[in-house]
């Protein structure tokens, strides 16, 4: 199975730093974004990789072929970033064409191994979203996207906005390509979670729950600051 890694956006809350880099090039601990992302993955078991890059793509090109990150990875550019990770999906499309199915993952959650393997064991042909029932690293659940999950694991609603949840988006997902079709028949959506709402009219997005294993989202300042001392914490935990 093939990893897609959703790393094309600005990430413009975290300027000044991301003026002159790609926010997955940011480090942590003495690691990227981007490899925090890679090594969970193929400690996962996952070996080919699909790379979308748009802000700043050559940099980030460049540091990854440099470290020697991966030897199976497949870039991708898309010149229209701006318009969110919905069109940097699409953009994958086409290194996609023989596969059923997909994992995806975002270049700035920094995951340990077992949640990306979770999905892996899990998937029985229906597309999952991991998700965490009692997020231990969300510092702020106002920011985070949430989920309603039904008695049979079915996704019902998605948003950051919901009233009714009992489960957090972990920007980890295991997609067939069907999806591909639900976003060119509908149109662009402007978001990942636009394009779960049409699989859920589907009754055909289910949870994975991956509660109490290391994730976290690193989109804000106070978001970075707090990673340094999480990953350090969650690595500790894992050994």
């Amino acid at each position: 199975m093939k990893a897609v890694i959703l790393a094309a956006g600005r990430g413009e809350r975290l300027s000044p730093f991301t003026d002159r880099l790609p926010k997955p090039l940011l480090k942590v601990n003495g690691r990227s974004l981007i490899e925090h992302v890679l090594r969970a993955l193929t400690e996962a078991g996952l070996t080919e990789f699909i790379i979308v890059e748009g802000y700043r793509g050559k940099a980030l090109r460049a540091h990854i072929q440099r470290e020697g990150l991966g030897s199976d990875i497949v870039f991708v550019h898309n010149p229209d970033y701006r318009r969110g990770n919905a069109s940097s999906l699409l953009c994958a499309k086409e290194a996609l064409d023989d596969e059923e199915c997909f994992l995806l993952s975002m270049s700035d959650h920094i995951i340990e191994p077992a949640l990306a393997r979770a999905p892996l064991k899990e998937y029985k042909g229906e597309s999952l979203l991991c998700i965490d029932r009692k997020p231990r690293y969300l510092i702020d659940v106002s920011e985070a996207t949430k989920v309603l999950i039904d008695e049979e694991g079915f996704i019902r609603s998605i948003g950051k906005n919901l009233s009714e949840w009992n489960g957090v988006d972990t920007g980890v997902f295991l997609l067939n390509t069907a999806i591909f079709d639900v976003m060119l028949d509908s149109g662009l959506p402007p978001t990942l979670s636009d394009c779960m709402k049409r699989l859920i009219e589907n009754s055909s997005l289910r949870a994975c729950d991956v509660s109490g294993l290391f994730w976290i989202d690193v989109d804000t300042w106070d978001d970075f600051e707090y990673a340094r001392k999480a990953v350090w914490i969650g690595s500790r935990e894992e050994d």
